[in-house]
């Protein structure tokens, strides 16, 4: 996307968090870094013609992908950069951009997407919200899973029914249900909330899972 802005805006030079345009990915996962960081060391490399696939389809058949060191891997592609920082939590990392006590001043996002913790959807969006250091005035929130497997529209009605073992689930799916039910509950919870913020529009999109447009006035 970032590309794509750079290549409609003929922007000079290569997006940075100075301002330009410019992605930051947030990570936690040690896996989901190394999969990210070898997808877009290809594209940076090869673009995404042929030449690229032909390099994905290695990684994939090799079945090994080179384990990413550090806490920051950095990339460029057609005018635009792009930041995978490797976090212990996302949210602390987003409410110190908010606050301004990270180490290099950022430009505020156009687009945040939001596919983390669901317990802490609002605090996330707090973030966004407090000032406009995330997510500049009229900029876009995407938060993901907003349906939660379809559940939440159970949660929203009450019809939750309480799964027994005798009905023949095993200790860890009676487990895996209940914090699947757990988690219908804090996003219904979020959606009821959103939707109330008079600081935002919102419009939800029925698709798979469930996606949330969040504009900020």
């Amino acid at each position: 996307g970032a590309a794509n802005a750079a290549d409609a805006t003929q922007y000079s030079g290569v997006g940075s968090r100075e301002g330009g345009p410019f992605v930051m990915s947030l990570e936690r996962d040690s896996r989901a870094i190394d999969i990210a960081a070898s997808h877009l060391g290809i594209m940076s490399k090869h673009g995404l013609g042929e030449e690229a696939v032909a390099e994905a389809r290695k990684l994939r058949n090799e079945g090994q992908l080179p384990e990413i060191e550090g806490d920051l891997v950095q990339f460029a592609y057609n005018g635009a950069g792009c930041e995978i920082i490797r976090v212990t939590d996302a949210l602390a990392h987003v409410e110190a951009i908010a606050s301004g006590i990270v180490g290099k001043e950022i430009e505020p996002f156009d687009v945040v997407f939001i596919d983390a913790d669901k317990t802490r959807f609002l605090q996330y969006i707090e973030a966004c919200l407090a000032n406009n250091k995330v997510l500049k005035k009229g900029g876009i929130m995407l938060v993901d899973n907003v349906l939660w497997k379809g559940m939440v529209l159970d949660a929203n009605n009450g019809s939750f029914e309480r799964k027994k073992q005798s009905e023949g689930l095993s200790d860890r799916e009676l487990k895996k249900s209940r914090r699947a039910r757990k988690l219908a509950n804090a996003v219904h919870d979020f959606n009821s909330a959103i939707v109330q913020d008079d600081r935002v529009e919102v419009v939800m999109i029925p698709m798979r899972d469930g996606l949330s447009v969040i504009r900020k006035k």
